[in-house]
Parts: structure tokens; sequence; C-alpha cells
């Protein structure tokens, strides 16, 4: 019989168990359900579905803080066209940063989204 390496291989730290004498009153005050979890609102829970699934998916990526700084162009679905930085998503509503103010669209308005040098 052959031994064989594993092909990947971690070795972790040591660890140690230290033993802890308590007494029976220390005992019943310590609540010992603990729970090491940790629960994060994923980006898709944070939005509301909008109507647009192209749109929510591109708000989803345009959101993330490495492409926050970039200029979008939002086209509107009567024809209007805002350029801005997306400053925050809540709910179905936008918050853009142009350069004279902060706007908030309504994302189901939202018939586009495109990237744009001008700001």
């Amino acid at each position: 019989m052959e031994i064989q390496e594993p092909k990947l291989f971690i070795q972790s730290p040591p660890f140690y168990f230290v033993d802890v004498n308590e007494t029976a009153a220390v005992q019943e005050q310590t609540f010992f359900e603990e729970s090491t979890s940790v629960y994060e609102i994923s980006r898709t829970e944070k939005i509301d579905t909008l109507q647009n699934e192209v749109v929510f998916r591109q708000l989803n990526y345009f959101s993330q803080p490495l492409y926050r700084n970039r200029n979008y162009m939002f086209h509107l679905e009567d024809g209007e066209k805002i350029i801005g930085k997306i400053e925050e998503l809540d709910g179905v509503n936008v918050k853009v940063k142009t350069p004279n103010n902060l706007i908030i669209i309504d994302g189901n308005n939202i018939k586009a989204i495109t990237i744009t040098r001008a700001y």
C-alpha cells in the first residue's frame, strides 16, 4: 500500500483545552447557550425586488464600494437622463449624487443604466 500526500494541506495553528473549575453558584448564573454565528443582511435582502431584473442586477453590482465612485447615466421611463454617482440604495429608491444635489430615484422608473465619463 502506497501513502500519498494530499493535494492541498493547510496547517492549522494548535489549540488547547483548559479545564475551568466553577462553583455551583457561578454555574447557575452562567448562560451556556451562546451563538457564534453572525448574520449579515445580503444585498438582495437590502434591496426590494424591482420590476426590471436587468436594472436590479445592475444596481446590485454598481452599488458595491468598488464601483461607487463611477459616474452613471440613469435613463428614466419618461425620457429624462440623470448623471451622477450612486450614494445609497434604500429599498427600491436609489440615492444619486449629482454635481448640484442629492436626488432620490424610484428604481422602477429606471429604464437603463449606462456608464459615463462626464459629470
